[in-house]
């Protein structure tokens, strides 16, 4: 098998490297944070929430220092929040431990909170230079179309195999850092998902696939699990300019973050029926519909609202006043709705 054509994709690199913020100085620290910011998340959604983040809080430090409330709040909008979560936790382990800076080596890393093989991978290549192979989706798909390897991706074994590939390479190169954020950008541009261009490709001259019809067939996918229909039925209950709310469990969706009564059922009269329940003898009022669709479910929210009298309660819940529900950390599209307004009058 031909060895990996390096210098032809680091040619391409140096010429087309979008000019990201962190690659001005490659500061460890402001490469995990885009790490974590870019999982999950494209780079153009992501660039505003990382140039913010920077510039309130611009080291381990001041992280160190900040609360989940205000972090949570910074992340809002880009989603999967555990990754903040990990993130403040990691800051919170180097500064309690008096350590200055994380390691340089992905197998040290990974004894770090919050750093999994894949970012201890990354953050070795990327922010000091070391022989690492960081396999994200795009470097995954780089490599199976490259090597038209059929594996199943992602396995541990397909992994492994472009390890034994590119490793050499990155032990008899210097630009380790660029070689991994080429793979990265060359799957983020010309070798994507369903349109690659294979005629404008760095590597086609050394890349198994013979045009762009084949290259779709890789990688080897597991078929996908249908997605599970779920209908989530939820109140804004009102006293007084005041709303009822919790706080969800440490563990689950949306850990820590609040929300009114709901409930989840698998059709939308269910989830009604078992709301109208939890708050009997309430006048409830359809307030919006959304459709939000994640991995394992399709989901319909089903918002309500509802005035009710000065003797309220609901065990477990609290009331707010609107200054504090906006500065809590609700459930995404929860907070979304409630923002577009929920008051019952305004629907009648």
């Amino acid at each position: 098998m031909a060895g990996f054509d390096a210098k032809s994709l680091l040619t391409w690199f140096s010429k087309h490297a979008r000019p990201l913020p962190w690659r001005e100085h490659y500061r460890p620290y402001e490469v995990v944070l885009s790490e974590f910011m870019l999982q999950q998340t494209q780079v153009v959604t992501a660039l505003p929430y990382y140039n913010r983040w920077v510039k309130r809080w611009p080291n381990w430090t001041s992280l160190a220092a900040a609360s989940e409330h205000d972090i949570l709040n910074m992340w809002a909008g880009l989603g999967y929040y555990q990754r903040a979560r990990r993130l403040l936790s990691l800051a919170q382990h180097l500064v309690s431990n008096n350590i200055e800076e994380l390691p340089d080596d992905a197998e040290t890393l990974m004894s770090y909170p919050g750093l999994g093989p894949y970012t201890s991978a990354a953050v070795a290549a990327i922010a000091f230079n070391k022989v690492a192979l960081p396999i994200d989706g795009n470097v995954r798909r780089v490599l199976s179309r490259y090597y038209k390897n059929s594996e199943m991706s992602p396995s541990k074994s397909q992994d492994e195999f472009f390890e034994n590939q590119l490793m050499p390479v990155m032990n008899r190169i210097q630009k380790r850092r660029d070689l991994a954020q080429a793979l990265m950008e060359l799957g983020a541009s010309h070798c994507s998902p369903r349109k690659p261009d294979c005629e404008n490709c760095p590597l086609q001259k050394s890349c198994a696939m013979s045009d762009p019809q084949e290259a779709l067939q890789y990688p080897t996918k597991k078929e996908r699990r249908k997605s599970e229909a779920l209908f989530v039925s939820y109140a804004w209950v009102e006293k007084n300019g005041h709303w009822l709310l919790r706080q969800r469990p440490d563990k689950g969706r949306f850990p820590r973050q609040w929300e009114p009564p709901q409930v989840e059922a698998s059709t939308e009269q269910l989830s009604f029926e078992l709301l109208q329940q939890a708050l009997p003898q309430l006048n409830l009022k359809l307030v919006s519909k959304q459709r939000r669709d994640f991995t394992r479910y399709k989901v319909m929210w089903c918002a309500f609202n509802v005035k009710v009298k000065v003797n309220f309660k609901l065990e477990g819940y609290q009331f707010f006043d609107r200054k504090s529900v906006l500065n809590l950390n609700l459930v995404p599209v929860m907070a979304m709705q409630f923002k577009q307004g929920v008051n019952p009058e305004d629907n009648a």
